[in-house]
């Protein structure tokens, strides 16, 4: 193998990191985006800081944002150790600190970049004497780092987990290497130690306890069966993460898909339908690698269309995806590198394929993060080693291998930058990208929320006219493409709110979720706000019909039983009816002190004086200072007094 001292010092890995920055300067003072919310911005656990960490390592990496463990994606997420370094930096700034983790997401990316050019440099394929820059290793390493569709990864700061799988895994490689060739025990157990490093960053990792012995076999002359043999700590390794996954998940591994479009977007698709849309993807995939426009960041129904089998966009994936089978196949005994280059290609991506299991979405440019280090290993490849058998000379070589290496990495760089931009902000992203993404129900459902949020800050009456009009075009096409979504409706009855003040058609959005979720609390929060802009002298009969739909949905509410309450006897006189709801509204939350006060006050109508003495004490025993309460409870004493005196 090359010695690393060959390869020209720190020079060249210098040049990957400050190119890397260069590349990404533009996100430093960007806000957290997207997925950034759920790991780290509202992550229970990260804010805990460092006394977070038993709780990363012990649940699902959804948990400590919605506050318990959900199967929203089957076989759930066991990711702990990116937001275990979220947590640490929330400890080290007393706080968020964006900045700083884009800075280090910006880092272990150029670290990567440097990896790649150290293992690739180890396996001979420079000619002797050909200078570092005009070698397959270093431009295997910056075409890596500047192909644009790593952005998401790296401008998202939650793409860390992306980031750190593949780093370990390159570091495993790394380590499995000097152990072949020096025989030292300690490389071994660095090698198994950084693989599992690995797979506690992403699932993903796993493909290198294949892509390791691959490696060997393709580019040393290490025997098969000492590889193999060696690959032993690596699958314990795996194994025992695979045993502490079962034991941090359990019953979240069940392969049962959950009922929800976003989260399984074959719910409505035939066999032929998931089929060739899988297919349809994998092409998109290799055209993304080959010409990386447009990007966005969301691939959810529909922006991808179910496509069947039968469709030309799935036969021709599956046609360029068999060929390079093929040839992977026949070339394999040759090791040649173009062979490998697609192994790793595939292998890599076979895992978020959906082939093997649905992954949630039907695809992700993050996804093809670490295979395409596959396919800009043998663009490399390709470039020098076709320009070399075509040019003699070494300096009309060199030359030719500068020009069409600038010609790839000048449009490569400048897309990078231009789509970090789209980064910037949730606003930004999700406002760039529905632009892209137009028929995504996802897209379309957070433009929209982000425009209602600008609108309702806007000072300008134009401005606010214009985004409210952006808000309900966007969620009106989100409920086009799929009209069973509890956000979308919440928040296009919100949009209606707020800009028409048309209470009634809002509370017809809510009360659509509630026919297909009658547990949605935001659906019965948002209902129960506008119900208080509805005037309750003129709209009585509107509103207790309204009620009672709503208690026929679900009739265990508290809120619902408690207003029914209240119409009952203020504006309607039925006490029974009112001290029956009410009554009922206190069983189900007995620790709300006003459905206790409404219930005295119609046991007072009632003369049931004992009765309205009990519900005011304990209303009074929740909100002990509340001097409504204690002046109906003396006017109850009083009463009480009254008709002692009477009866005597």
């Amino acid at each position: 193998m090359t010695s690393v001292k060959s390869f020209h010092g720190y020079l060249p890995h210098a040049i990957l990191i400050a190119f890397t920055f260069v590349l990404y300067a533009n996100t430093l003072f960007y806000d957290y985006t997207l997925d950034d919310l759920i790991v780290i911005k509202d992550n229970a656990f990260t804010k805990k800081g460092i006394d977070g960490l038993k709780e990363i390592f012990q649940y699902d990496s959804f948990t400590g944002f919605f506050g318990t463990q959900k199967t929203l994606v089957a076989g759930g997420r066991y990711r702990p150790l990116s937001i275990a370094t979220f947590a640490v930096e929330y400890t080290m700034f007393n706080g968020f600190n964006p900045l700083f983790s884009r800075v280090v997401n910006i880092f272990l990316y150029g670290i990567t970049g440097m990896l790649i050019l150290l293992i690739f440099s180890r396996f001979n394929l420079q000619k002797p004497g050909s200078k570092w820059y005009y070698t397959i290793p270093f431009i295997t390493a910056i075409l890596f780092i500047a192909h644009p569709v790593h952005t998401e990864v790296v401008a998202n700061i939650k793409g860390r987990d992306e980031i750190l799988a593949l780093l370990f895994s390159l570091i495993s490689l790394w380590f499995f290497l000097l152990y072949l060739d020096k025989k030292k025990q300690y490389h071994i157990v660095l090698s198994a130690l950084s693989f599992f490093l690995g797979l506690l960053s992403k699932e993903n990792a796993i493909m290198f306890l294949f892509m390791i012995p691959l490696s060997v076999y393709f580019f040393t002359k290490h025997s098969v069966k000492r590889t193999l043999l060696s690959t032993g700590p690596l699958l314990m390794a795996a194994i025992l993460f695979i045993f502490i996954r079962f034991l941090v998940l359990g019953y979240l591994n069940s392969p049962e898909l959950p009922k929800e479009l976003l989260n399984n977007p074959f719910l409505f698709a035939t066999n032929g339908q998931k089929i060739g849309t899988i297919l349809y993807t994998l092409g998109l995939y290799v055209k993304l690698l080959f010409f990386p426009y447009p990007l966005t960041h969301d691939y959810y129904p529909y922006h991808i269309p179910l496509v069947d089998f039968s469709d030309v966009r799935s036969l021709i994936p599956l046609i360029i995806y068999l060929a390079l089978i093929l040839y992977a196949i026949v070339q394999f005994k040759r090791k040649d590198p173009v062979s490998f280059g697609i192994l790793f290609y595939i292998s890599t991506l076979f895992i978020v394929s959906n082939i093997l299991f649905s992954v949630g979405t039907f695809m992700n440019e993050r996804f093809i993060y670490m295979p395409s280090l596959g396919f800009v290993f043998i663009i490399s490849y390709l470039l020098v080693t076709l320009l070399s058998k075509r040019i003699n000379t070494k300096s009309s070589l060199n030359a030719a291998i500068l020009v069409v290496l600038l010609i790839l990495l000048i449009p490569l760089t400048v897309k990078t930058i231009s789509r970090n931009r789209a980064w910037k902000d949730d606003f930004t992203l999700f406002t760039t990208d529905v632009q892209v993404s137009e028929n995504s129900l996802k897209c379309n459902t957070s433009a929209g929320g982000k425009y209602l949020e600008k609108a309702q800050a806007d000072q300008s009456p134009e401005e606010k006219e214009h985004d409210f009009q952006l808000a309900i075009k966007h969620l009106e096409k989100a409920l086009s493409i799929y009209p069973y979504n509890n956000n979308s409706l919440i928040l296009l009855g919100n949009a209606l709110v707020f800009y028409h003040q048309d209470y009634k058609k809002a509370i017809e959005q809510y009360l659509k979720v509630l026919s297909f979720d009658r547990y949605d609390r935001n659906a019965y929060s948002n209902l129960f706000k506008v119900l208080t802009m509805v005037d309750d002298a003129k709209e009585t009969g509107y509103k207790l019909h309204l009620l009672l739909d709503l208690n026929k949905i679900n009739p265990e509410v508290p809120e619902v039983n408690s207003l029914l309450g209240k119409l009952y006897g203020q504006y309607m006189g039925n006490l029974d009816s009112a001290a029956f709801f009410l009554l009922k509204a206190t069983n189900l939350a007995p620790d709300n002190p006003a459905s206790f006060k409404d219930l005295g006050i119609v046991y007072g109508l009632q003369k049931d004086y004992p009765r309205a003495l009990q519900a005011f004490q304990r209303a009074l025993n929740l909100e002990p200072n509340d001097p409504q309460t204690k002046q109906n409870i003396e006017i109850t004493y009083g009463l009480i007094e009254q008709n002692a005196k009477k009866s005597n």
